[in-house]
This record gives C-alpha cells, sequence and structure tokens, in this order.
C-alpha cells in the first residue's frame, strides 16, 4: 500500500457542526473507524480532500434499545452493538451480527455506519493503483470491462459485503440521512439502497417494532 496523502481533519462535537462540515466542504468523507475508508485510501481508490471523524458526537455514538424500538447512532462500534444488553435481550439477531463481523480488533473499531455504507468489493478493483493500472481498470474505475465477468456487457459484479444490512432487513429499519436542513430516511429494503447510502450525509439506524415479545 502506498503512504496516506495530505488531507484535513476535522473533530466536530455536536449533529449539527458534523452537518455544517460536510456541507462546507464538498468531497469530504465520514470518519468512524476508518477500517475500510483508510485501506482505500492509501490504495488509491479515493482521495477526499478532507475527512470528518464523528467518534466524538454523541448523538453518534447512542444505542437506544427497548421492547418496542431500537435506535442506533452511526459511529457506535461493532463491538458495542453486539455487547449491548438490551439490544442482546431484544434484538439478539442484531447483535449476533455484529459479533460475527471479521475479528475482534476490527469490531472494536468498525462501525455501524461503516459497515452499511461500505463500497461494493471486488478482487479486481480492491487493489493498488499500480495494480489496477497494470489490468488497464475495470467498468468501477475508468475501465471498459469487467475482469470478473468479461461477457458481462456493461454490468459490474462487485459485491456488496455488509453484514448488518440482511439483520436489519428482519427488523424493517430504516436508515435516516441526516443533511443540512433535513432528516431523510431510507426505506427498509436496505441493498437497494447502496447508491444512497454510499453518499450519505450522517446516518442512524432505527427499528420500531409492533408490539412487545416480537423477537428474530
Amino acid at each position: 500500500m502506498d503512504a496516506l496523502p495530505q488531507f484535513e481533519l476535522l473533530r466536530p462535537r455536536t449533529l449539527d457542526d458534523v452537518i455544517k462540515a460536510r456541507a462546507d466542504h464538498p468531497g469530504s468523507q465520514m470518519l468512524g473507524g476508518g477500517t475500510d475508508l483508510v485501506v482505500n485510501i492509501r490504495r488509491g481508490i479515493v482521495a477526499p480532500p478532507t475527512l470528518i471523524d464523528v467518534n466524538h458526537v454523541a448523538e453518534l455514538r447512542a444505542i437506544k434499545a427497548d421492547a418496542r424500538a431500537l435506535e442506533i447512532g452511526a459511529a457506535v462500534t461493532l463491538a458495542e452493538l453486539a455487547a449491548h444488553p438490551q439490544v442482546l435481550r431484544h434484538y439478539p439477531v442484531v447483535a449476533q451480527a455484529a459479533g460475527f463481523i471479521a475479528g475482534p480488533t476490527h469490531r472494536n473499531m468498525g462501525t455501524v455506519g461503516g459497515n452499511l455504507c461500505l463500497d461494493t468489493r471486488c478482487l479486481f478493483y480492491n487493489q493498488s493503483e499500480w495494480w489496477r493500472s497494470a489490468n488497464n481498470h475495470c467498468l468501477k474505475t475508468s475501465g471498459d470491462i469487467c475482469h470478473v465477468a468479461p461477457k458481462s456487457r456493461g454490468i459490474c459484479f462487485a459485491t456488496y459485503s455488509g453484514d448488518l444490512a440482511p439483520a436489519l432487513l428482519t427488523l424493517g429499519a430504516e436508515v435516516f440521512d441526516l443533511g443540512p436542513g433535513q432528516a431523510a430516511h431510507i426505506p427498509p429494503h436496505l441493498p437497494h439502497s447502496l447508491s444512497v447510502l454510499e453518499d450519505a450525509e450522517v446516518v442512524s439506524v432505527k427499528s420500531i417494532v409492533g408490539g412487545a415479545g416480537h423477537r428474530i
């Protein structure tokens, strides 16, 4: 991997400051655990001029869970979600999904927002810049062929690898994309909304359960 390029790092403390920083810095990206983003920066896949560290924003670090509803902030780590007593009690499918993602060190750093907003992956794409150039790139960058399926006629076969989305789908969860002056929500069909999630402003997840005793 290459060394990290120069970028500006912002550390807002409130949700309003995060939204303002995102609006004031076009091309910026959110930084949670960095387990995917920092690797992609070092590989030259992305080069955001500004990173916005959301780990110190209380609203994005919160988990609210009871028998009626579950709400998860984007900066909650996977380890925190997997070990949360009320999530384990009322939403074990979510706790179990979070607990099986990658390894312990990744779960200690990786966040809910990051896992939901993962870019699609491919062996021919998630490589260094010189490696991609040596293969004349692909449909996901500046090439004109999918190396996985050369006869795909313009269809990219890079796949989504987020682990939490299927579990949240079972609960009919909604993803809230908080932008300047708005709080848009993305319906429960999470995998069909990935193109929206990749460019999301600030993400939180909410699931409203019909009544007490609902278990997955």
